[in-house]
């Protein structure tokens, strides 16, 4: 990313809707699939600012990794200690270390230039029976001048995504499309012109916008623990190795 959206990133990844709404759904994934994570070795490749990984806590059990220096920066003003610069194509791990690996909102990266090898790697610091949860954007049509500023390389439809998990022999266990009952103002802000920045919705975290869209995606989260859909913004990939 662009410097500034590390700043911007670590400014209101635990209090905007989007954030909020990203984590809550990794953590429901990651309930619903190792109810006893809190006692497991878990990875967040691609940790950003450290939001996710200052919510798993146990730092002496979790790790995260991140290529940005600026990543790591941000990181350590969040008290974590438990995050070093690393690369996804050679995780610096040795095999079967984790028993589970979250990679959100990495692989769309222009920085990832072997999305199958990154895969690959994290096939193989996986314990026999770990969980990957993986989170990337979704259709190409988005694509935005927020992608320019987050340098995305690329935008998934489920096909794809589930063609990379078997390819690895992972076994496919979730795979949904979210943010849904947004998606129209999406489509209104990345590509008719509604957002000058292309992003969804450029709300302050605070404003009345902030926590209508909040509401609709708690809605959204409930449903997405029994039901998958068919299209959205984003989408979620749960396997296991």
């Amino acid at each position: 990313m662009e410097r500034s959206e590390y700043a911007t990133m670590f400014r209101v990844e635990e209090t905007h809707w989007w954030y909020s709404a990203l984590h809550g759904l990794i953590f429901q994934a990651l309930e619903a699939e190792l109810p006893d994570w809190r006692n497991k070795e878990i990875l967040d490749v691609g940790c950003g600012t450290g939001a996710i990984l200052k919510r798993l806590g146990n730092p002496d059990r979790n790790f995260g990794i991140d290529l940005a220096p600026e990543a790591i920066s941000f990181c350590r003003q969040r008290g974590l200690n438990n995050v070093r610069e690393g690369d996804i194509h050679a995780l610096s791990f040795p095999d079967a270390s984790f028993d589970a690996v979250i990679c959100s909102s990495v692989l769309y990266h222009q920085w990832v230039s072997d999305v199958e090898g990154a895969v690959r790697e994290m096939h193989r610091i996986l314990r026999p029976g770990g969980t990957l949860l993986i989170n990337v954007p979704a259709f190409p049509f988005l694509h935005s001048a927020h992608d320019e500023a987050v340098m995305t390389a690329r935008r998934f439809r489920k096909r794809e995504i589930q063609q990379l998990l078997q390819k690895q022999n992972f076994k496919i266990r979730r795979l949904t499309y979210w943010t849904t009952f947004l998606f129209p103002l999406a489509v209104a802000a990345r590509t008719l012109g509604g957002s000058k920045m292309g992003r969804d919705f450029e709300v302050n975290k605070t404003s009345l916008s902030n926590r209508l869209f909040w509401r609709i995606m708690t809605i959204e989260l409930k449903l997405l623990k029994t039901i998958s859909f068919p299209f959205g913004v984003a989408l979620l990939a749960v396997a296991r190795k």
